[in-house]
């Protein structure tokens, strides 16, 4: 048996959502900037889509750029904000849990003679909000907060730190600081608007929620404005230069649209499921679990087992067939110890055993039994190996 729960780094291409794709690989295959109908069909498609993923988004007025990943997303947010407002000031705040993604675009900009402040977050991977408040200065351009971890499934207060951060720019009568959410765990897996979670640019990846890799977007509110990254034909309203990406933009629209209607019944599953892994696991005296239930999404379960690698761990159970991470799937080849947990408050050794567990909506009942035996049974060799030493 083969079961993969590693829906964190990527999920399954639904084929309905293929099936939306193939007439522009196929047939409907013109470059939206051709001056022609197959190019003017195409640029319709593109922009039914955009339109549909505006309002699936919450803001029909807002503008939304079509990016090749989440990646590209985060960091045409960071460095688009900055280097546009930079007459404003040069302090920038990002949270030390967030994505590499977010974290070493922001050390580019240090070296380009920005200010750069982490905040803070608790035993329990939140921010640490007094903190944040404390930290937004007369200087300070951009807050950088993810809405959701990659590695624990941590929920930020999204709407909150929007509080604090409307307050800063009310006292201080400015448009600034913005704020930046990397929503690429959540969309598609919880349902949120914009306009309620009060962020000013918002990026995603269509990969995450059962659609195509290689695309992304990155939602601006109106009257945000950034500088490109990219420079060339002056596609996406000048901001990302490029040919389009028709068929993959296509697939996004489709697989959001797809998650958001099955999304009750398929949180009715993952819930069940979660909460079987987690009574299980309870009942196991080395597995301790890093985060608490009620402040992750129910698609992720991170732990730690005492005095194991969480690489080891990952490792034996892929060979009885099971997928699982120690972490971000961008950082999977390395072996420093996991930046989330340290910023959670626990040691090097700690940060090593810590394994991910990411359910999604194709995995079934019958699976999640046969990881449950199988990671019992892991536990137990492990115990007995140490030992017999």
């Amino acid at each position: 048996m083969k079961i993969y729960l590693d829906h964190a780094a990527t999920t399954p291409l639904l084929p309905d959502v293929m099936e939306s794709m193939i007439p522009f690989y196929l047939h409907a295959y013109g470059n939206p900037e051709s001056l022609h109908q197959f190019g003017d069909h195409a640029s319709d498609a593109l922009e039914q889509s955009r339109i549909q993923l505006l309002h699936i988004l919450g803001d029909p007025e807002g503008k939304l750029i079509f990016t090749g990943s989440g990646t590209e997303a985060n960091n045409l947010a960071l460095f688009g904000i900055c280097r546009k407002y930079k007459n404003r000031g040069n302090h920038i705040i990002v949270s030390a849990t967030e994505h590499p993604s977010v974290l070493s675009p922001a050390l580019q900009l240090e070296k380009e003679g920005f200010r750069v402040s982490i905040a803070p977050v608790d035993r329990h991977g939140r921010i640490d909000l007094d903190q944040l408040q404390r930290l937004i200065n007369e200087d300070t351009i951009l807050v950088s907060v993810m809405h959701a971890n990659n590695e624990t499934g941590v929920i930020q207060p999204v709407e909150q730190i929007a509080e604090i951060i409307r307050s800063a720019r009310d006292s201080a009568a400015k448009k600034t600081p913005f704020f930046h959410c990397d929503a690429v765990q959540t969309t598609g897996k919880i349902r949120y608007n914009t306009q309620n979670l009060g962020v000013d640019l918002l990026s995603f990846s269509a990969h995450k929620f059962h659609g195509p890799k290689g695309t992304g977007g990155l939602y601006l509110r109106r009257g945000v404005h950034i500088q490109p990254l990219l420079f060339g034909g002056g596609q996406e309203y000048g901001l990302r230069s490029g040919t389009h990406n028709t068929a993959g933009v296509i697939g996004m629209a489709a697989a959001l649209k797809k998650s958001l209607d099955e999304l009750e019944s398929s949180r009715e599953k993952i819930r069940e499921w979660n909460r079987m892994i987690l009574s299980s696991f309870e009942k196991i005296k080395e597995i301790r679990f890093t985060c608490l239930p009620e402040l992750t999404l129910e698609t992720h379960i991170h732990l730690r087992v005492e005095k194991v690698e969480g690489q080891a761990i990952m490792q034996e159970l892929s060979k009885r067939g099971i997928a699982v991470s120690t972490g971000s799937a961008c950082h999977a080849g390395k072996s420093d110890p996991s930046h989330v947990m340290k910023a959670m408050g626990y040691s090097d050794e700690e940060a090593h055993q810590g394994v991910r567990i990411t359910l999604g909506k194709t995995n079934t009942c019958e699976q999640i039994e046969y990881f449950i035996r199988e990671m019992e049974d892991l536990v137990r060799y492990f115990k007995h190996r140490r030992l017999s030493y």
